[in-house]
């Protein structure tokens, strides 16, 4: 038995041991009649447990109390205690059983306990009684079934919510793959971008090179370092990006490049945070050419997507500060709102704060984000990867 049943178990107990008390301090001292009250009082401690048994014990209980007491016992209040808890607890079937047993004692008791009494009764007193002790019966039964409805249909409504909350969640958990896999499909172009840079840079010198190799020798070996060097930074462009894409098949566009459009990067940042017309500050501390382009590619689009939550979220008041520290061997990007607005406090669930965290992941970076103490929301960002400028930068 679990504990939660021995606990109700205890209660039915008490309940009926405060019952047989009270009914044997107001009334009887002979043994046969203590054991009759006892009876009565008894089957109330197994109602919930085994309202069956229960139900049966106390209809016996009770045709002996009419048959052998010459006047009701305060047990009799057993009755409707037992149809009030069948109604609640028991299935429908026992609970009408309860009410019917029930409503056939308001109708024999009276019988047999008035006829016992000196004076005649009367008709209207014995209808009185009969009504009274049946309405009490079906007060408490009406009353036991409103309260299994309320149940019924507060459960109802916790299975409700959790089923909501499941198809949230299912229906977060699909927009956060879809962002993740958004997001790596543009990662994807926006390496494409680099590459291609690089690619057109080893052609240019390689061609330039061709022909300043024929004039002058001995300058040679400068335009092969700087070919080394921007192919050794495209390969290394392209490990950190296939390092986070594994497994993904490899993205196939079929149409043709219009035009080459370099991807933006930590040197585009000026222009991205004027577009907020003086509502965001730009602090950008170090040397930016030591960002490399993937990471300013990531610095930029956690910049942009920032400032894209705070027009969103932060209201139309709220100001932003975004700081960029470049040290030696991490970058640290913070961007913080005030929250001003209408809605400073964002929850942190959506898909773009999900996008945020695939970027810095290929970096082994970390990000959090957050709302502030008291008012607005904070995102900060520590890059680890970038590297000092190659030879093709200088």
């Amino acid at each position: 038995m679990s504990a939660r049943n021995r606990s109700t178990l205890l209660r039915d107990a008490r309940l009926a041991l405060g019952v047989a008390l009270v009914s044997l301090v107001f009334a009887y001292r002979e043994p046969w009649a203590v054991a009759v009250v006892v009876g009565m009082c008894a089957p109330l401690v197994i109602r919930r447990a085994y309202p069956r048994a229960a139900l049966a014990a106390l209809t016996v209980a009770a045709v002996v109390q009419v048959g052998t007491l010459e006047s009701p016992s305060v047990s009799a209040v057993a009755v409707p205690i037992l149809v009030h808890s069948l109604a609640r607890w028991s299935p429908t079937a026992v609970a009408r059983a309860g009410l019917a047993v029930a409503l056939a004692g308001a109708v024999v008791g009276p019988a047999r306990w008035l006829t016992n009494r000196l004076d005649e009764p009367t008709v209207g007193g014995w209808v009185t009684t009969v009504a009274s002790y049946a309405g009490c019966v079906v007060a408490v039964f009406i009353a036991g079934r409103r309260a299994r409805d309320r149940e019924e249909q507060e459960r109802q409504r916790e299975r409700d919510q959790a089923e909501r909350r499941r198809l949230e969640r299912a229906e977060h958990d699909r927009a956060v793959q879809a962002a993740a896999a958004e997001e790596r499909t543009a990662l994807a172009r926006e390496v494409h971008d680099i590459v291609a840079h690089s690619l057109s840079v080893i052609a240019v010198q390689a061609e330039g090179g061709r022909a300043l190799a024929a004039r002058h020798p001995q300058r040679a070996p400068e335009v092969l370092e700087t070919i080394a060097g921007t192919a050794r930074e495209s390969l290394g462009d392209l490990r950190e990006v296939v390092a986070m894409l594994r497994g993904d098949g490899p993205a196939v566009d079929g149409s043709p490049e219009a035009a080459y459009r370099p991807s933006p990067g930590i040197g585009d940042l000026d222009e991205l945070v004027s577009r907020l017309d003086g509502r965001a500050r730009l602090r950008v501390d170090g040397d930016r050419r030591q960002v490399g382009p993937m990471a300013g590619v990531t610095v930029y689009r956690l910049v942009q997507e920032s400032l894209t939550n705070v027009l969103r979220h932060a209201g139309p008041g709220a100001a932003v500060d975004v700081r960029v520290d470049i040290g030696e061997r991490a970058i640290d990007l913070v961007v913080r709102d005030d929250g001003s607005g209408a809605s400073p406090a964002a929850d942190g669930r959506g898909t773009g704060l999900a996008a945020m965290r695939e970027r810095v992941r290929m970096h082994d970076g970390t990000l959090t984000a957050g709302p502030r103490a008291g008012r607005g929301f904070e995102v900060h960002a520590v890059l680890p990867a970038h590297r000092a400028p190659g030879p093709a930068r200088r």
